[in-house]
């Protein structure tokens, strides 16, 4: 249960830091994302550009995972992670904030465990107060090094 609440926060770590394919590799090779907002992607492939897309008009995105609960049988699992999010508009400097829940399907692979899966349900989407300030570089801020899933 802990490799797949890794995979949750490694995906969440890469987006935040805006390495959208890093954020990506926590996909199977044909795995899926499905979001209302979008049309479902089918492969690692198309599910990077599917997000680098939706990415693309942000300045930024801060995605934070919450405990989650996890299901594993075998190989496989399902699991379901709440995630608040902020981003910033780089068109007019509207701030978001996005709460909502992964539902996920999760496999074991070679290289660990890897969404199978993805489908994003939205809760609530706003405007908050507060994401007007000067935007931080996060130079400093190095990848984990520590493989993901396991």
């Amino acid at each position: 249960m802990l490799a797949i609440g890794h995979l949750a926060a490694a995906y969440a770590d890469a987006v935040s830091r805006g390495e959208i394919a890093e954020a990506c590799l926590t996909y199977a090779e044909d795995g899926e994302r499905h979001s209302p907002t979008t049309e479902p992607a089918i492969g690692r492939v198309a599910v990077t550009a599917t997000i680098a897309a939706t990415c693309a008009s942000l300045e930024f995105v801060f995605q934070t995972v919450h405990q989650g609960l996890v299901q594993i049988d075998s190989d496989l699992a399902r699991a379901r992670f709440p995630i608040t999010e902020w981003a910033r508009r780089r068109s007019d400097a509207r701030p978001i904030q996005f709460l909502g829940v992964y539902e996920d399907d999760c496999i074991r692979t070679s290289e660990g465990w890897r969404f199978a899966r993805r489908t994003l349900l939205p809760r609530t989407m706003g405007r908050p107060e507060g994401l007007n300030g000067r935007l931080v570089a996060l130079d400093g801020l190095t990848p984990w090094t520590g493989a993901v899933g396991g």
